[in-house]
Protein backbone atom coordinates (compact mmCIF):
# COMPACT_ATOMS: atom_id res chain seq x y z
CA UNK A 1 0.00 0.00 0.00
CA UNK A 2 1.74 3.48 -0.68
CA UNK A 3 2.11 6.30 1.38
CA UNK A 4 -1.49 8.54 2.06
CA UNK A 5 -0.08 12.17 1.55
CA UNK A 6 -2.28 15.26 2.54
CA UNK A 7 -2.54 18.81 2.55
CA UNK A 8 -4.02 21.74 4.91
CA UNK A 9 -4.21 24.89 3.55
CA UNK A 10 -5.58 27.96 5.64
CA UNK A 11 -6.02 31.66 5.12
CA UNK A 12 -7.65 33.99 7.59
CA UNK A 13 -10.51 36.31 5.49
CA UNK A 14 -12.91 35.77 3.19
CA UNK A 15 -11.48 38.29 1.51
CA UNK A 16 -8.01 36.37 1.32
CA UNK A 17 -9.94 33.27 0.31
CA UNK A 18 -11.75 35.15 -2.82
CA UNK A 19 -8.55 36.53 -3.36
CA UNK A 20 -7.07 32.93 -4.76
CA UNK A 21 -4.49 33.22 -2.14
CA UNK A 22 -5.44 29.87 -0.38
CA UNK A 23 -5.33 28.01 -4.72
CA UNK A 24 -2.38 29.74 -4.81
CA UNK A 25 -0.98 27.19 -1.36
CA UNK A 26 -2.83 23.69 -2.92
CA UNK A 27 -0.91 24.73 -6.51
CA UNK A 28 2.51 24.81 -4.65
CA UNK A 29 1.47 21.48 -2.47
CA UNK A 30 0.31 19.76 -5.60
CA UNK A 31 3.20 20.69 -7.23
CA UNK A 32 5.63 19.44 -4.23
CA UNK A 33 4.06 16.33 -3.94
CA UNK A 34 4.15 15.74 -7.62
CA UNK A 35 8.02 16.18 -7.54
CA UNK A 36 8.31 13.91 -4.91
CA UNK A 37 5.86 11.19 -6.57
CA UNK A 38 3.56 11.33 -4.43
CA UNK A 39 -0.17 10.98 -4.80
CA UNK A 40 -2.11 13.88 -3.48
CA UNK A 41 -5.68 13.04 -4.02
CA UNK A 42 -8.63 15.38 -3.73
CA UNK A 43 -10.22 14.06 -0.76
CA UNK A 44 -7.13 14.58 1.01
CA UNK A 45 -7.08 18.38 0.75
CA UNK A 46 -8.42 19.95 4.07
CA UNK A 47 -8.98 23.71 3.59
CA UNK A 48 -9.80 26.52 6.16
CA UNK A 49 -11.85 29.43 4.48
CA UNK A 50 -12.04 32.22 6.50
CA UNK A 51 -10.64 31.00 9.78
CA UNK A 52 -8.13 32.68 12.26
CA UNK A 53 -5.17 30.76 12.98
CA UNK A 54 -5.25 31.48 16.55
CA UNK A 55 -7.92 29.59 17.40
CA UNK A 56 -8.06 25.38 17.08
CA UNK A 57 -11.50 24.83 16.44
CA UNK A 58 -11.41 24.80 12.32
CA UNK A 59 -13.73 22.44 10.44
CA UNK A 60 -10.87 21.32 8.28
CA UNK A 61 -8.66 20.97 11.04
CA UNK A 62 -11.00 19.18 13.10
CA UNK A 63 -11.29 16.86 9.99
CA UNK A 64 -7.87 16.10 9.51
CA UNK A 65 -6.73 15.89 12.95
CA UNK A 66 -9.46 12.82 13.32
CA UNK A 67 -8.18 11.57 10.34
CA UNK A 68 -4.78 11.84 11.19
CA UNK A 69 -5.85 9.81 14.74
CA UNK A 70 -7.31 6.74 12.82
CA UNK A 71 -4.02 6.67 11.39
CA UNK A 72 -5.08 7.62 7.77
CA UNK A 73 -2.76 10.05 7.26
CA UNK A 74 1.42 9.28 6.52
CA UNK A 75 2.40 12.75 5.40
CA UNK A 76 1.27 16.07 5.63
CA UNK A 77 2.16 19.21 3.43
CA UNK A 78 1.53 22.89 4.99
CA UNK A 79 2.40 26.05 3.35
CA UNK A 80 4.45 27.09 6.33
CA UNK A 81 4.24 26.92 10.08
CA UNK A 82 1.83 30.00 10.43
CA UNK A 83 -0.51 28.36 8.34
CA UNK A 84 -1.00 25.39 10.93
CA UNK A 85 -1.53 27.48 13.59
CA UNK A 86 -1.06 31.70 14.46
CA UNK A 87 0.05 30.84 18.23
CA UNK A 88 3.61 28.90 18.80
CA UNK A 89 2.02 26.95 21.89
CA UNK A 90 -1.08 25.88 19.11
CA UNK A 91 2.14 24.75 17.00
CA UNK A 92 4.10 22.44 19.27
CA UNK A 93 0.59 21.09 20.00
CA UNK A 94 -0.46 20.13 16.90
CA UNK A 95 2.97 18.70 15.73
CA UNK A 96 3.45 16.56 18.72
CA UNK A 97 -0.16 14.93 18.10
CA UNK A 98 0.69 14.49 14.49
CA UNK A 99 4.13 12.52 15.82
CA UNK A 100 2.08 10.69 18.28
CA UNK A 101 0.25 8.53 15.75
CA UNK A 102 3.43 8.56 13.19
CA UNK A 103 2.48 11.38 10.81
CA UNK A 104 5.38 13.50 9.26
CA UNK A 105 4.75 16.81 8.68
CA UNK A 106 6.52 18.50 5.84
CA UNK A 107 6.63 22.59 5.59
CA UNK A 108 7.56 23.78 2.16
CA UNK A 109 9.60 26.66 2.81
CA UNK A 110 11.32 24.46 4.60
CA UNK A 111 11.37 21.00 4.09
CA UNK A 112 12.37 18.69 6.88
CA UNK A 113 15.77 17.50 7.45
CA UNK A 114 17.25 15.48 10.39
CA UNK A 115 18.78 18.86 11.93
CA UNK A 116 18.42 20.33 15.00
CA UNK A 117 18.38 23.46 13.89
CA UNK A 118 15.70 23.39 11.35
CA UNK A 119 13.73 22.32 14.54
CA UNK A 120 14.70 25.61 16.25
CA UNK A 121 14.14 27.38 13.29
CA UNK A 122 10.30 26.15 13.48
CA UNK A 123 10.15 27.13 16.78
CA UNK A 124 11.45 30.63 16.20
CA UNK A 125 9.49 31.72 13.24
CA UNK A 126 6.00 30.43 15.33
CA UNK A 127 7.16 33.20 17.89
CA UNK A 128 7.12 35.41 15.38
CA UNK A 129 3.71 34.48 13.36
CA UNK A 130 2.64 34.88 17.25
CA UNK A 131 4.15 38.34 18.03
CA UNK A 132 3.22 39.61 13.96
CA UNK A 133 -1.08 38.31 14.37
CA UNK A 134 -0.60 40.46 18.30
CA UNK A 135 1.32 43.77 16.08
CA UNK A 136 -1.45 43.27 13.31
CA UNK A 137 -4.58 42.95 15.94
CA UNK A 138 -3.10 46.03 17.24
CA UNK A 139 -2.89 47.78 14.07
CA UNK A 140 -6.45 46.76 13.15
CA UNK A 141 -7.79 48.58 16.20
CA UNK A 142 -5.85 51.89 15.76
CA UNK A 143 -6.64 51.97 12.45
CA UNK A 144 -10.50 50.96 12.47
CA UNK A 145 -10.78 54.27 15.21
CA UNK A 146 -8.84 56.42 13.45
CA UNK A 147 -11.26 55.43 10.47
CA UNK A 148 -14.44 56.23 13.70
CA UNK A 149 -13.11 59.54 14.36
CA UNK A 150 -12.52 60.82 10.73
CA UNK A 151 -16.51 59.62 9.68
CA UNK A 152 -14.93 57.47 7.10
CA UNK A 153 -15.75 54.12 8.71
CA UNK A 154 -19.75 53.39 10.44
CA UNK A 155 -19.68 51.16 13.42
CA UNK A 156 -21.18 47.62 12.06
CA UNK A 157 -20.53 45.15 9.67
CA UNK A 158 -24.23 44.98 9.07
CA UNK A 159 -26.61 48.22 8.25
CA UNK A 160 -29.33 48.35 10.63
CA UNK A 161 -33.08 48.07 9.27
CA UNK A 162 -34.12 50.81 7.08
CA UNK A 163 -30.55 51.75 5.55
CA UNK A 164 -28.88 50.14 3.02
CA UNK A 165 -25.17 50.15 2.28
CA UNK A 166 -23.17 50.21 -0.59
CA UNK A 167 -22.15 46.72 -1.63
CA UNK A 168 -18.47 48.10 -3.21
CA UNK A 169 -17.50 49.96 -0.05
CA UNK A 170 -20.38 48.27 2.90
CA UNK A 171 -18.49 50.30 6.20
CA UNK A 172 -17.72 53.54 4.40
CA UNK A 173 -20.40 56.30 5.59
CA UNK A 174 -20.87 58.24 1.99
CA UNK A 175 -22.12 54.98 0.27
CA UNK A 176 -24.92 54.40 3.55
CA UNK A 177 -28.41 55.70 2.44
CA UNK A 178 -32.06 54.87 3.56
CA UNK A 179 -34.01 52.16 2.58
CA UNK A 180 -37.54 53.86 1.60
CA UNK A 181 -39.31 51.36 2.26
CA UNK A 182 -37.76 49.66 5.72
CA UNK A 183 -37.78 53.62 6.77
CA UNK A 184 -41.45 54.41 6.50
CA UNK A 185 -41.51 51.38 8.93
CA UNK A 186 -39.37 52.89 11.28
CA UNK A 187 -41.09 55.86 10.95
CA UNK A 188 -44.33 54.70 11.71
CA UNK A 189 -42.74 52.39 14.50
CA UNK A 190 -41.51 55.17 16.40
CA UNK A 191 -45.39 57.00 15.59
CA UNK A 192 -46.78 53.96 17.26
CA UNK A 193 -45.19 54.00 20.26
CA UNK A 194 -44.65 57.87 21.03
CA UNK A 195 -47.91 59.57 19.58
CA UNK A 196 -50.17 56.43 19.82
CA UNK A 197 -48.78 55.03 23.23
CA UNK A 198 -48.58 51.59 22.43
CA UNK A 199 -46.80 49.02 24.39
CA UNK A 200 -43.99 47.38 22.16
CA UNK A 201 -45.55 43.90 22.48
CA UNK A 202 -48.68 45.93 20.24
CA UNK A 203 -46.25 46.99 17.92
CA UNK A 204 -45.34 43.82 16.85
CA UNK A 205 -48.25 41.93 16.56
CA UNK A 206 -48.95 45.01 14.53
CA UNK A 207 -45.68 44.24 12.00
CA UNK A 208 -46.80 40.82 11.92
CA UNK A 209 -49.84 41.21 10.93
CA UNK A 210 -49.22 43.19 8.19
CA UNK A 211 -47.13 40.74 7.03
CA UNK A 212 -43.61 43.28 7.32
CA UNK A 213 -40.73 41.42 6.74
CA UNK A 214 -37.99 41.62 9.39
CA UNK A 215 -34.40 42.65 8.68
CA UNK A 216 -33.68 39.50 8.19
CA UNK A 217 -36.57 38.68 5.84
CA UNK A 218 -39.03 36.67 8.88
CA UNK A 219 -42.11 36.91 9.10
CA UNK A 220 -42.59 37.12 13.06
CA UNK A 221 -42.01 40.36 15.19
CA UNK A 222 -40.77 40.36 18.89
CA UNK A 223 -40.97 43.38 21.51
CA UNK A 224 -36.71 42.94 21.96
CA UNK A 225 -37.01 44.18 17.81
CA UNK A 226 -39.04 47.11 18.28
CA UNK A 227 -37.51 47.93 21.45
CA UNK A 228 -34.09 47.46 19.63
CA UNK A 229 -34.81 50.11 16.53
CA UNK A 230 -36.71 52.46 19.09
CA UNK A 231 -33.13 52.87 21.43
CA UNK A 232 -30.71 52.89 18.21
CA UNK A 233 -29.42 56.02 18.33
CA UNK A 234 -28.10 56.07 14.27
CA UNK A 235 -32.13 57.25 12.96
CA UNK A 236 -31.49 59.82 14.62
CA UNK A 237 -28.62 60.45 12.33
CA UNK A 238 -25.99 59.15 14.83
CA UNK A 239 -24.28 56.41 15.06
CA UNK A 240 -21.39 55.52 17.67
CA UNK A 241 -18.75 53.66 17.34
CA UNK A 242 -15.99 52.46 20.19
CA UNK A 243 -18.97 51.97 22.89
CA UNK A 244 -18.14 48.69 23.88
CA UNK A 245 -14.57 47.12 25.48
CA UNK A 246 -13.95 43.53 25.91
CA UNK A 247 -13.19 42.30 29.77
CA UNK A 248 -12.67 39.59 31.20
CA UNK A 249 -15.75 37.16 32.02
CA UNK A 250 -16.72 36.97 35.27
CA UNK A 251 -18.38 33.91 35.89
CA UNK A 252 -19.91 32.06 39.33
CA UNK A 253 -22.65 29.66 39.12
CA UNK A 254 -24.44 29.20 42.73
CA UNK A 255 -26.56 26.08 41.55
CA UNK A 256 -26.33 23.38 43.51
CA UNK A 257 -24.78 20.50 41.65
CA UNK A 258 -23.48 22.75 38.93
CA UNK A 259 -19.31 22.95 38.78
CA UNK A 260 -17.72 26.21 38.35
CA UNK A 261 -16.75 27.43 35.03
CA UNK A 262 -12.87 27.47 34.03
CA UNK A 263 -11.13 30.69 34.34
CA UNK A 264 -10.93 32.39 31.22
CA UNK A 265 -12.87 34.01 28.55
CA UNK A 266 -14.25 37.45 27.47
CA UNK A 267 -17.33 39.40 27.71
CA UNK A 268 -18.65 43.07 26.31
CA UNK A 269 -19.11 46.03 28.58
CA UNK A 270 -19.86 49.85 27.46
CA UNK A 271 -17.48 52.38 27.78
CA UNK A 272 -18.00 55.80 29.26
CA UNK A 273 -20.47 57.89 27.08
CA UNK A 274 -17.28 60.25 26.57
CA UNK A 275 -15.26 58.17 25.01
CA UNK A 276 -18.15 57.27 22.25
CA UNK A 277 -17.11 58.24 18.57
CA UNK A 278 -20.37 60.45 16.90
CA UNK A 279 -20.27 59.29 13.12
CA UNK A 280 -23.01 61.18 11.10
CA UNK A 281 -25.04 59.25 9.11
CA UNK A 282 -28.74 60.09 7.13
CA UNK A 283 -31.26 60.67 9.52
CA UNK A 284 -35.07 58.43 9.60
CA UNK A 285 -36.59 60.35 12.33
CA UNK A 286 -36.18 63.52 13.51
CA UNK A 287 -34.21 64.33 17.19
CA UNK A 288 -37.43 65.58 19.22
CA UNK A 289 -39.27 62.23 18.28
CA UNK A 290 -36.43 59.71 19.10
CA UNK A 291 -36.15 62.06 22.68
CA UNK A 292 -39.63 61.49 23.35
CA UNK A 293 -39.48 57.73 22.52
CA UNK A 294 -36.36 57.47 24.78
CA UNK A 295 -38.22 59.42 27.88
CA UNK A 296 -41.24 56.91 27.51
CA UNK A 297 -38.51 53.87 27.29
CA UNK A 298 -37.10 55.22 30.78
CA UNK A 299 -40.36 55.79 32.33
CA UNK A 300 -41.23 52.13 31.25
CA UNK A 301 -38.43 50.78 32.80
CA UNK A 302 -38.85 52.95 35.82
CA UNK A 303 -42.42 51.54 36.35
CA UNK A 304 -41.75 48.14 35.30
CA UNK A 305 -43.08 45.60 37.51
CA UNK A 306 -40.35 43.61 35.99
CA UNK A 307 -37.79 46.05 37.37
CA UNK A 308 -35.30 43.93 39.24
CA UNK A 309 -32.56 46.62 39.87
CA UNK A 310 -32.29 47.45 43.61
CA UNK A 311 -30.56 46.04 46.83
CA UNK A 312 -30.98 42.26 46.93
CA UNK A 313 -28.50 40.77 49.32
CA UNK A 314 -28.34 37.32 47.84
CA UNK A 315 -28.62 38.05 43.90
CA UNK A 316 -27.03 35.63 42.10
CA UNK A 317 -26.42 33.82 45.39
CA UNK A 318 -29.90 31.97 46.18
CA UNK A 319 -30.54 28.99 43.68
CA UNK A 320 -33.66 26.21 43.68
CA UNK A 321 -33.02 22.98 46.18
CA UNK A 322 -35.43 21.05 43.84
CA UNK A 323 -34.05 21.75 40.32
CA UNK A 324 -30.55 23.69 41.06
CA UNK A 325 -31.77 26.12 39.16
CA UNK A 326 -30.36 29.68 39.98
CA UNK A 327 -33.64 31.75 41.81
CA UNK A 328 -34.59 35.25 40.17
CA UNK A 329 -35.29 38.70 41.48
CA UNK A 330 -39.22 39.55 40.93
CA UNK A 331 -40.87 42.34 41.37
CA UNK A 332 -44.98 42.20 41.14
CA UNK A 333 -45.26 45.87 41.58
CA UNK A 334 -46.05 45.94 45.66
CA UNK A 335 -42.43 43.87 46.99
CA UNK A 336 -39.51 42.27 45.49
CA UNK A 337 -39.26 38.06 45.82
CA UNK A 338 -36.79 36.00 44.35
CA UNK A 339 -38.43 32.98 42.36
CA UNK A 340 -37.35 29.72 40.47
CA UNK A 341 -38.28 30.62 36.85
CA UNK A 342 -40.66 28.00 36.21
CA UNK A 343 -39.69 25.07 32.89
CA UNK A 344 -40.55 22.44 31.63
CA UNK A 345 -38.62 19.23 32.79
CA UNK A 346 -35.58 17.74 31.46
CA UNK A 347 -35.55 14.19 32.06
CA UNK A 348 -31.62 13.74 31.32
CA UNK A 349 -30.89 16.10 34.26
CA UNK A 350 -32.84 14.53 36.64
CA UNK A 351 -35.88 16.63 36.68
CA UNK A 352 -38.66 15.25 34.91
CA UNK A 353 -41.69 17.27 35.97
CA UNK A 354 -41.93 21.07 35.88
CA UNK A 355 -40.28 22.81 39.20
CA UNK A 356 -43.06 23.59 41.29
CA UNK A 357 -40.70 25.80 43.67
CA UNK A 358 -42.35 28.52 45.67
CA UNK A 359 -41.21 32.17 45.61
CA UNK A 360 -39.83 34.15 49.04
CA UNK A 361 -40.22 37.85 49.38
CA UNK A 362 -35.93 39.60 49.35
CA UNK A 363 -36.46 41.16 52.35
CA UNK A 364 -37.76 38.29 54.66
CA UNK A 365 -34.95 36.29 53.17
CA UNK A 366 -32.49 38.62 53.08
CA UNK A 367 -32.91 39.66 56.49
CA UNK A 368 -32.87 35.83 57.94
CA UNK A 369 -29.94 35.31 56.33
CA UNK A 370 -28.24 38.51 57.47
CA UNK A 371 -29.29 37.30 61.14
CA UNK A 372 -28.17 33.80 60.80
CA UNK A 373 -24.64 35.18 59.44
CA UNK A 374 -24.20 37.53 62.26
CA UNK A 375 -24.88 35.28 64.90
CA UNK A 376 -21.85 33.17 63.21
CA UNK A 377 -19.83 35.43 62.89
CA UNK A 378 -20.59 37.07 66.89
CA UNK A 379 -20.81 33.57 68.35
CA UNK A 380 -16.95 31.98 68.92
CA UNK A 381 -18.50 28.44 69.52
CA UNK A 382 -20.11 28.38 66.42
CA UNK A 383 -16.97 28.60 64.09
CA UNK A 384 -14.90 26.47 66.69
CA UNK A 385 -17.51 23.51 66.61
CA UNK A 386 -17.56 23.86 62.77
CA UNK A 387 -13.52 23.32 62.69
CA UNK A 388 -13.90 20.82 65.15
CA UNK A 389 -16.52 18.97 62.77
CA UNK A 390 -14.34 19.68 60.01
CA UNK A 391 -11.45 17.66 61.00
CA UNK A 392 -12.83 15.00 62.42
CA UNK A 393 -14.74 14.26 58.83
CA UNK A 394 -11.35 13.77 57.00
CA UNK A 395 -9.19 10.46 56.92
CA UNK A 396 -6.58 10.08 59.29
CA UNK A 397 -2.65 9.55 58.45
CA UNK A 398 -2.59 6.01 59.04
CA UNK A 399 -6.10 5.76 57.35
CA UNK A 400 -5.12 7.79 54.53
CA UNK A 401 -1.12 6.02 53.84
CA UNK A 402 -3.25 2.42 53.68
CA UNK A 403 -5.97 3.97 51.24
CA UNK A 404 -2.72 5.00 49.11
CA UNK A 405 -1.24 1.71 49.69
CA UNK A 406 -4.24 0.00 48.45
CA UNK A 407 -4.45 2.21 45.66
CA UNK A 408 -0.86 1.53 44.54
CA UNK A 409 -1.84 -2.45 44.73
CA UNK A 410 -4.34 -1.84 42.74
CA UNK A 411 -2.36 0.23 39.45
CA UNK A 412 0.03 -2.25 39.59
CA UNK A 413 -2.70 -5.33 39.44
CA UNK A 414 -4.35 -3.24 36.38
CA UNK A 415 -0.83 -2.57 34.49
CA UNK A 416 0.05 -6.15 34.69
CA UNK A 417 -3.81 -6.89 33.03
CA UNK A 418 -3.01 -4.51 30.28
CA UNK A 419 0.66 -5.75 29.61
CA UNK A 420 -0.89 -9.25 29.42
CA UNK A 421 -3.39 -8.60 26.97
CA UNK A 422 -0.58 -7.00 24.87
CA UNK A 423 1.62 -10.33 25.22
CA UNK A 424 -1.81 -12.35 24.21
CA UNK A 425 -2.17 -10.50 21.45
CA UNK A 426 1.02 -10.58 20.18
CA UNK A 427 0.97 -14.34 20.50
CA UNK A 428 -2.14 -14.14 18.37
CA UNK A 429 -4.07 -15.56 21.62
CA UNK A 430 -7.00 -12.78 20.66
CA UNK A 431 -8.14 -10.43 17.99
CA UNK A 432 -7.13 -7.08 17.42
CA UNK A 433 -10.88 -6.53 18.41
CA UNK A 434 -11.16 -8.35 21.33
CA UNK A 435 -7.91 -6.42 22.30
CA UNK A 436 -9.51 -2.97 21.95
CA UNK A 437 -12.52 -3.84 23.87
CA UNK A 438 -10.98 -4.92 26.95
CA UNK A 439 -8.58 -2.42 26.81
CA UNK A 440 -11.56 -0.25 26.91
CA UNK A 441 -12.78 -1.98 30.14
CA UNK A 442 -8.93 -1.66 31.20
CA UNK A 443 -8.95 2.25 30.71
CA UNK A 444 -12.17 2.87 32.75
CA UNK A 445 -11.80 1.37 35.66
CA UNK A 446 -7.84 3.42 35.38
CA UNK A 447 -9.47 6.51 35.22
CA UNK A 448 -11.76 5.35 38.14
CA UNK A 449 -8.43 4.94 40.10
CA UNK A 450 -7.22 8.26 39.02
CA UNK A 451 -10.07 10.08 40.46
CA UNK A 452 -9.88 8.13 43.72
CA UNK A 453 -5.79 9.04 44.07
CA UNK A 454 -6.94 12.56 43.39
CA UNK A 455 -9.42 13.10 45.80
CA UNK A 456 -7.03 10.95 49.00
CA UNK A 457 -4.36 13.68 47.66
CA UNK A 458 -7.05 16.71 47.92
CA UNK A 459 -7.99 15.19 51.50
CA UNK A 460 -4.52 15.57 52.47
CA UNK A 461 -3.84 19.02 51.42
CA UNK A 462 -7.25 19.86 52.52
CA UNK A 463 -7.08 18.25 56.41
CA UNK A 464 -3.25 20.82 56.42
CA UNK A 465 -5.80 23.55 55.79
CA UNK A 466 -7.96 23.01 58.02
CA UNK A 467 -5.28 22.27 61.08
CA UNK A 468 -3.67 25.95 59.82
CA UNK A 469 -7.32 27.67 59.84
CA UNK A 470 -8.04 25.79 63.22
CA UNK A 471 -5.27 28.27 64.91
CA UNK A 472 -6.43 31.75 63.27
CA UNK A 473 -9.91 31.37 63.58
CA UNK A 474 -10.50 33.79 66.07
CA UNK A 475 -7.80 36.43 64.48
CA UNK A 476 -10.39 36.15 61.75
CA UNK A 477 -13.45 36.54 63.46
CA UNK A 478 -12.54 39.55 65.17
CA UNK A 479 -11.03 40.81 61.93
CA UNK A 480 -14.62 40.78 60.16
CA UNK A 481 -16.84 41.65 62.92
CA UNK A 482 -16.13 45.23 63.01
CA UNK A 483 -18.85 47.44 62.71
CA UNK A 484 -21.31 44.60 61.48
CA UNK A 485 -24.61 46.46 63.10
CA UNK A 486 -23.84 49.71 61.24
CA UNK A 487 -22.74 47.88 57.92
CA UNK A 488 -23.98 49.82 54.40
CA UNK A 489 -25.70 47.73 51.88
CA UNK A 490 -22.49 47.39 50.14
CA UNK A 491 -20.54 46.31 53.68
CA UNK A 492 -22.94 43.70 53.73
CA UNK A 493 -23.10 42.29 50.13
CA UNK A 494 -18.98 42.10 50.52
CA UNK A 495 -19.68 40.05 53.70
CA UNK A 496 -22.12 37.29 52.11
CA UNK A 497 -19.86 37.14 48.48
CA UNK A 498 -17.52 36.80 50.72
CA UNK A 499 -18.82 33.57 53.47
CA UNK A 500 -22.02 32.31 51.87
CA UNK A 501 -21.38 29.95 48.76
CA UNK A 502 -25.04 29.40 47.91
CA UNK A 503 -28.43 29.28 49.61
CA UNK A 504 -30.87 26.72 48.81
CA UNK A 505 -34.63 27.31 48.91
CA UNK A 506 -37.07 24.76 49.09
CA UNK A 507 -40.50 26.49 49.89
CA UNK A 508 -40.57 26.86 53.70
CA UNK A 509 -37.17 25.14 53.41
CA UNK A 510 -33.78 27.42 53.53
CA UNK A 511 -30.46 26.10 53.75
CA UNK A 512 -27.57 28.74 54.01
CA UNK A 513 -23.82 27.13 52.76
CA UNK A 514 -20.56 29.11 54.22
CA UNK A 515 -17.40 29.54 52.88
CA UNK A 516 -14.40 30.33 55.85
CA UNK A 517 -11.68 31.74 53.48
CA UNK A 518 -8.08 30.68 54.47
CA UNK A 519 -6.33 33.25 55.04
CA UNK A 520 -8.13 36.55 55.98
CA UNK A 521 -10.99 38.42 54.18
CA UNK A 522 -9.31 39.04 50.88
CA UNK A 523 -8.51 35.74 49.90
CA UNK A 524 -10.88 33.70 48.35
CA UNK A 525 -8.97 29.77 48.83
CA UNK A 526 -11.54 28.05 50.38
CA UNK A 527 -10.47 25.63 53.40
CA UNK A 528 -13.89 24.84 55.25
CA UNK A 529 -17.68 25.30 54.45
CA UNK A 530 -20.14 24.47 56.59
CA UNK A 531 -24.09 24.80 56.40
CA UNK A 532 -27.14 25.37 58.34
CA UNK A 533 -30.79 24.64 57.72
CA UNK A 534 -33.48 26.76 58.95
CA UNK A 535 -37.30 25.70 59.06
CA UNK A 536 -39.59 28.47 58.16
CA UNK A 537 -42.90 28.51 60.04
CA UNK A 538 -45.67 28.52 57.77
CA UNK A 539 -47.40 31.07 59.73
CA UNK A 540 -45.03 33.11 60.49
CA UNK A 541 -42.89 33.72 56.96
CA UNK A 542 -43.08 37.34 57.71
CA UNK A 543 -40.79 37.08 60.98
CA UNK A 544 -38.03 35.02 59.90
CA UNK A 545 -35.43 34.11 62.39
CA UNK A 546 -33.20 30.83 61.88
CA UNK A 547 -31.92 29.26 64.77
CA UNK A 548 -29.03 27.08 64.15
CA UNK A 549 -27.67 24.39 66.21
CA UNK A 550 -24.69 22.68 64.52
CA UNK A 551 -24.44 19.04 64.10
CA UNK A 552 -21.70 17.06 63.01
CA UNK A 553 -21.75 14.91 59.34
CA UNK A 554 -17.95 13.91 58.37
CA UNK A 555 -17.88 13.56 54.47
CA UNK A 556 -14.47 12.34 53.82
CA UNK A 557 -13.03 12.69 50.69
CA UNK A 558 -14.33 15.91 49.95
CA UNK A 559 -12.78 18.88 48.72
CA UNK A 560 -15.17 21.18 51.30
CA UNK A 561 -16.74 20.04 54.23
CA UNK A 562 -20.48 20.48 54.60
CA UNK A 563 -22.66 19.99 58.29
CA UNK A 564 -26.77 20.47 58.36
CA UNK A 565 -28.65 21.73 61.13
CA UNK A 566 -31.83 22.80 61.63
CA UNK A 567 -34.64 24.08 64.27
CA UNK A 568 -38.17 23.13 64.56
CA UNK A 569 -41.16 25.81 64.37
CA UNK A 570 -42.67 25.92 67.77
CA UNK A 571 -45.80 28.00 67.01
Amino acid sequence: MGKIVAAYARVSTERQAENQSIEQQLVALRAYAAAQGWALADEHIYRDNGWSGARLDRPALDRLRDATGRALVDTLLIASPDRLARRYAYQVWLLEEFARVGCEVVFLDRPPRDDPQDALLVQIRGAVAEYERTVIADRTRRGRLAALQAGRLVPWSRPPYGYRADLRAPRDPAGLARDEAQAAVVRQIFAWYVEDGLPLQAIARRLTAAGTPTARGHAHWGPSSVGGILRNSAYQGTAYGNRQERVPAQRRFPLSGRPTARPGGQSTQTRPEDTWIAVPIPAIVTPAVFAAAQDRLARNRAWSPRKTKGDYLLRRLASCRRCGRAERVGNNGRYAYYRCVPRPGDPANGHAERCQGQSLPTDILDAAVWADLGRVLTDPAVLAEAVRRAQAGWLSDDARTARQHEQQQRRATLDRQRQRLIDAYTAEAITLEELRSRARSLDARLADLAREEQQVAASAEQQAQITLLATRVEAFRASIIQGLDQATFARRRELVELLIDRVLVDGDQVEIRYIIPFGGTTDRKVALQSGHLAVLCPRQRGNLSPRSILSRTPRSLMPRIRATSGTECRC
